[in-house]
């Protein structure tokens, strides 16, 4: 049987698909992401409830990877 996807829940729900492919461009973006899309604003809010990310500096356009966003999307390429 195939190992079931961690999820990772916030407040106001699950991360979901949204989130996590909004983290792996912030991953793919080096040491700053920036917010360029509308859908990267809304993803911010969940990635950041969850403590995926965070806030590069003073700027609110700019994000980083935290280690412990970095370790989830690990155990998802896995499928721990």
């Amino acid at each position: 049987m195939g190992a079931a996807l961690p999820t990772c829940w916030t407040a106001s729900g699950p991360v979901g698909p949204r989130c996590i492919a909004f983290m792996r461009r912030v991953r793919a973006g080096g040491d700053a992401y920036t917010l360029v899309r509308n859908a990267d604003r809304e993803a911010v809010v969940k990635a950041l409830a969850a403590g995926f990310v965070a806030w590069v500096g003073q700027s609110r356009d700019d994000v980083r990877l935290t280690a412990r966003g970095a370790a989830y999307l690990d155990r998802l390429a896995r499928v721990e």
